[in-house]
């Protein structure tokens, strides 16, 4: 028995042998095969280096104000006995807005009148008499002193009358009202805002390369989130003379006609300054690889048949191409296709 179970071991023993070298001849050639297809160069798709024509758009967040603004407030400590606006009214110069109370003063300038009137009177009787020498001149001179004292007194009642008015210094828009009727005020309360909004300025900062390319009345185009489909234009009335130490900018206000009054003091403006267009050398966003924050691109020797890795300078990028800086010369061959399969030194093949 031991025998016969011997001879069935190496039965099943011969058997896996076989079966073993069959799958090694039949794998080989499969393996050949692929180190053949490995060995292949890959095939890639060169292009030059051209010429494009950029357009230097140059993009700044801006801040909307009005063009003229203030803050109404009270200059005297008095009650408020009469308000003639509301909440975003439209108001014209001069028009009155509040009135505090102004009874003493008003008094004190139909007083002040009364005995302007009265000194008048005087001054032109004493004239007369002292024509014929019969008053002294010095009781003349009083008078006058008199009559020039009541009249500095009606101009100060006036102004005090006036202080007591509160009007519009500007046509604008009035904001929010921060007092009510009976409201006791004090010189500096704050009573509304006033913007004239027409017209509005927007402030941005421009980098200090572009600040010599710029000039008053050049025209740019902004928008806002709030009006998406809007593109709000503008020109430059303003360049500040000094270039700020902490960012290295000029600061510029432009202006923006308002007359339908959407924009409004404090919104956030995406603004764009076009700085002129500028032929440059430039290549596919296809060639380009990255590593880091470096550019690479893979130029192709005909002679070799090879691709060298070479670092790159990108600039502005426009309708699928990239400006290039520095690292390639003109019509020089880089690959734009197949960058995926190709390494440092290799040789490839062209697809012509």
């Amino acid at each position: 028995m031991k025998w016969i179970k011997w001879i069935l071991e190496l039965v099943i023993g011969v058997g896996l042998l076989v079966w073993a070298v069959q799958l090694v001849l039949t794998a080989q050639p499969t393996r050949v095969a692929s180190k053949k297809r490995d060995t292949s160069p890959p095939l890639v798709v060169v292009k030059p280096v051209e010429k494009m024509t950029f357009e230097d758009m140059l993009i700044c967040l801006g801040t909307v104000s009005a063009r003229e603004s203030v803050d109404l407030s009270a200059q005297v400590t008095e009650k408020i006995v009469a308000l003639h606006f509301d909440h975003g009214q439209h108001v014209k110069k001069d028009d009155l807005l509040v009135e505090l109370q102004s009874a003493q003063e008003k008094t004190a300038l139909t007083i002040a009148t009364l005995s302007i009137e009265e000194h008048e009177r005087e001054v032109r009787r004493l004239e007369e008499l002292a024509k014929a020498d019969a008053v002294p001149k010095k009781e003349l001179e009083d008078r006058q002193t008199r009559l020039a004292m009541a009249r500095a007194e009606k101009a100060k009642a006036v102004a005090d009358c006036a202080d007591r008015l509160i009007v519009a210094p500007f046509s604008g828009v009035v904001g929010l009202r921060f007092v009510s009727l009976g409201d006791l005020v004090v010189p500096g309360t704050k009573i509304t805002t006033l913007d004239d909004l027409e017209q509005v300025y927007v402030d941005y900062p421009v980098p200090e390369k572009y600040s010599g390319k710029l000039k008053e009345g050049m025209p740019f185009k902004a928008s806002n989130n709030a009006y998406p489909e809007v593109e709000f234009q503008g020109v430059i009335r303003m360049i500040d003379p000094r270039i700020s130490l902490q960012t290295r900018s000029a600061q510029v206000r432009g202006v923006i006609d308002n007359k339908e009054l959407r924009l409004r003091p404090g919104m956030l403006m995406s603004v764009r300054l076009n700085m002129g267009v500028e032929d440059c050398a430039s290549v596919a966003e296809e060639a380009l690889t990255s590593l880091g924050e470096k550019q690479f691109v893979f130029v192709y020797q005909p002679e070799q048949k090879k691709v060298f890795r070479t670092e790159v300078q990108i600039g502005r990028r426009a309708k699928g191409r990239a400006e290039i800086l520095s690292g390639l010369t003109p019509n020089t061959r880089v690959v734009t296709e197949g960058v995926a399969k190709i390494a440092d030194g290799m040789v490839v093949k062209v697809n012509q």
